[in-house]
């Protein structure tokens, strides 16, 4: 060791208690705690009362048992107006936030005004909640599975809308550039450039707000939207145990199936196989289009 260290040791800086940053984050912390006692304050939680009502609802489970199935078919009629609701719905949505997508993706805009424009529309469908938007349509509309097709598709087209613009604006710049170079325009540049890259994620989104959608309309009948969610709140109003059973074990059933499905789908379009039948390079796809 030189003369010139011998004798030193490294001293830990202390920051300074002023310091701006650590002020910040103990402020940002200390609002936190202040809006997590603000919320748990406002909701008013008693124990007491949740330990009081659990015999209660331990007693409508018993008179559960046995389930009611001599209006099988009718329920079965309705789950299944329920899931058409659901699909019809995403398909709607999907049309006019497919449109929308790319002026709302800051690398596929043609302005950064119609990009705020876009997706301020976005927000506020998306922001609103789907049984306002069934409460709505059944004021405008009357009561019936047309009223929840409505509602779901207004407000997932705000969902799908966003969904869609998170997977298309990270998406490699490479291709575009060069389909580019080769004077393509902008539609022919979202197809056989973006589009190719990009599609293994619409599908999964597409399929994933599916999923949600079947979960979603099982509850909008509870305001007159039709489906299956009707049928539960008859039960529920005329304390149907029995018949209630049955619905549940129905909706449950769907779901539980349509997450399979989906989720098997979603797993099918992004797995790695897939990617063996690679498109055609993108200058030889331009000159055949």
């Amino acid at each position: 060791m030189t003369s010139y260290t011998a004798g030193r040791r490294y001293i830990e800086p202390h920051p300074s208690p002023f310091d701006v940053s650590r002020l910040a984050r103990a402020a940002g912390f200390t609002l936190l705690l202040v809006f997590l006692a603000a919320t748990f304050m406002s909701v008013d939680i008693d124990i007491t009362r949740l330990i009081t009502g659990l015999p209660k609802v331990a007693g409508w489970f018993g008179q559960m048992f046995p389930p009611d199935f001599s209006e099988i078919d009718r329920i079965l009629r309705d789950a299944f107006q329920t899931l058409a609701m659901a699909t019809v719905g995403t398909v709607l949505a999907l049309v006019v936030a497919g449109a929308l997508a790319p002026l709302a993706a800051r690398n596929t805009t043609p302005h950064p005004v119609v990009y705020r424009a876009v997706r301020a529309v976005f927000s506020l469908l998306r922001g609103t909640e789907i049984l306002v938007f069934a409460l709505i349509f059944v004021a405008a509309v009357g009561f019936g599975p047309f009223t929840g097709v409505l509602a779901i598709a207004f407000n997932m087209t705000g969902a799908l809308g966003k969904l869609l613009t998170e997977v298309i604006e990270p998406a490699d710049p490479g291709p575009i550039e060069a389909i580019k170079l080769t004077g393509a325009g902008p539609v022919k540049t979202f197809r056989y450039a973006l589009l190719p890259d990009v599609f293994p994620n619409i599908v999964a989104v597409i399929l994933y707000i599916w999923e949600f959608n079947v979960r979603a309309s099982t509850v909008l009948g509870i305001v007159g939207a039709g489906g299956i969610g009707q049928t539960l709140k008859d039960s529920i109003d005329l304390l149907d145990f029995p018949k209630l059973l049955t619905v549940l074990g129905v909706i449950l059933i769907m779901v539980v199936a349509i997450d399979t499905l989906s989720g098997w789908l979603r797993r099918m379009v992004l797995s790695p196989e897939s990617a063996r039948a690679r498109p055609l390079p993108v200058a030889r796809r331009v000159e055949q289009a």
